[in-house]
């Protein structure tokens, strides 16, 4: 079986599945087809009674001036059909139905113009010159009357086409046996011809269908998965033309990164602990797409990235905040928020052993970036991260965390999340904030003993810690 079968079968197979869109795409181009080829066609009707009126006068046909009307219903369709179509709009879905009476008014206006000439003849042996004029044009008026058709069910076309036939025959035999009988042949080939084109051209119709359809549905398909790479602000200047790497910050700004970490997650043994995390990450997706906007930027935070149990996000920066309050407020808060969220998913993991998990803030310069080469995806870089990244990690030294836990000892908390922020972030709360917050002294002799150094942060002089259950 060869390319062009294969093809044929599978447009045509998508458009049996598509009916419906088919069908409207079949209208749409039936009242296209309504538009200037119409008028073009109906110019040429006009043109060729004016030749068929002028040809009667000048044989002196007493019946010339009935030609001039062969064909006025077939103009007068095209004349009104676009006055009829702005005053109700529904008619355009018959646009189908008024090609079908515009080709069925063209066979009966050129069996009036047969008519007409015939009946006006003078004598007898005037009308074998009159066959020879109109016998050439029955092929033609036939074929064009059949070709062109907009019905998405090409047996309903070809009976279509097998009345019209048979009712051009019917008028021929009517009119003038004789003159029938000489024409059957050119009724034939009229038929088969007409046919022909209109295979030709339903074919046509349905390729274009199907290209746009399954490009439409193609173009979908990646602009679904796009989004799922961007944000809905660059897939709309992308759309405008702009370039990728115009749709996101790229100067150096201020932020608050938010480190997050999943306290000691090599240990949680589940055989759905990639859920768990998947779940994790996606509700602290949604904390940070709270008030998305994109004029100006602006979200509650921005994902910066997952890094296989841990997550790290930013505040101020590439998205401004969405309240008026401090960056360490919407920084806290937004915190607190991924807290009560990270419960909910362990309540549903529903594991034997308490789960817990880290943050740690730091205020600094950030700035953003897309990849130089491959994929090019957005990310920042700066002493935030850097900062943020060691306060998370803060917990793992031994002093430090003998520190917190007795600390959550005296409150009675056996296990316990814990949030660690910078001094600048601290300084820069609000007093219900500060509340929360417990201080380490870099200068106690606890942490000298044990020779601890706060490294990426050498200005600070206090550690600021919050611990939840």
């Amino acid at each position: 079986m060869n390319n062009t079968v294969r093809s044929n079968r599978k447009y045509s197979r998508y458009c049996r599945e598509h009916a419906d869109e088919f069908r409207d795409q079949l209208r749409g181009e039936a009242n296209a087809a309504l538009g200037w080829p119409a008028r073009t066609a109906a110019i040429l009707l006009v043109v060729a009674t004016i030749i068929t009126y002028m040809d009667a006068i000048g044989r002196g046909n007493p019946n010339a001036v009935n030609t001039i009307f062969s064909y006025s219903f077939s103009v007068a369709i095209v004349v009104l059909y676009p006055v009829l179509s702005l005053v109700f709009s529904q008619i355009e879905k018959y646009s189908v139905q008024f090609i079908d009476l515009l080709c069925f008014s063209g066979i009966i206006g050129f069996s009036l113009v047969v008519l007409n000439v015939f009946d006006g003849a003078e004598t007898a042996e005037e009308l074998p010159s009159l066959y020879l004029v109109l016998q050439a044009q029955i092929a033609f008026v036939l074929a064009l009357a059949l070709a062109f058709s907009f019905h998405n069910n090409i047996y309903i076309t070809l009976l279509r086409n097998i009345i019209f036939t048979g009712l051009a025959a019917a008028l021929m035999f009517a009119i003038d046996r004789e003159f029938f009988e000489l024409n059957e042949l050119p009724l034939a080939e009229g038929f088969f011809f007409g046919t022909l084109l209109n295979w030709v051209f339903h074919d046509g119709v349905r390729t274009r269908f199907y290209l746009k359809s399954t490009d439409a549905d193609t173009r979908q398909h990646l602009y679904n998965q796009l989004s799922k790479l961007v944000y809905p602000h660059q897939l709309e200047r992308i759309k405008l033309g702009d370039e990728l790497e115009n749709t996101m910050p790229l100067k150096e700004g201020k932020a608050i990164i938010n480190v997050f970490d999943v306290q000691r997650s090599s240990e949680i043994r589940h055989e759905k602990t990639q859920e768990f995390f998947m779940g994790v990450f996606q509700s602290f997706l949604q904390v940070c797409m709270k008030g998305y906007e994109h004029n100006p930027l602006r979200s509650r935070a921005f994902r910066l990235k997952e890094t296989g149990d841990g997550f790290i996000s930013a505040v101020g920066y590439p998205f401004l905040p969405i309240d008026s309050r401090s960056l360490a407020d919407s920084a806290v808060s937004t915190a607190l928020t991924m807290f009560a969220a990270f419960n909910v998913e362990v309540e549903k993991f529903n594991y034997s052993r308490p789960i817990k998990g880290a943050m740690g803030l730091a205020y600094n310069s950030v700035q953003g970036t897309f990849q130089s080469g491959g994929i090019r995806s957005y990310d920042l870089f700066g002493d935030a991260l850097i900062q943020a990244s060691k306060y998370e990690e803060l917990r793992k030294q031994p002093v430090l965390w003998k520190i917190f836990s007795d600390y959550a000892k005296e409150r009675g908390y056996d296990d316990f999340h814990i949030l660690i922020v910078q001094e600048f972030v601290y300084n820069s709360l609000s007093p219900s904030y500060r509340e929360l917050f417990a201080e380490i002294d870099l200068s106690d002799e606890r942490l000298v003993e044990k020779e601890f150094h706060m490294m990426y942060d050498n200005e600070a002089r206090y550690i600021y810690f919050h611990l939840l259950e």
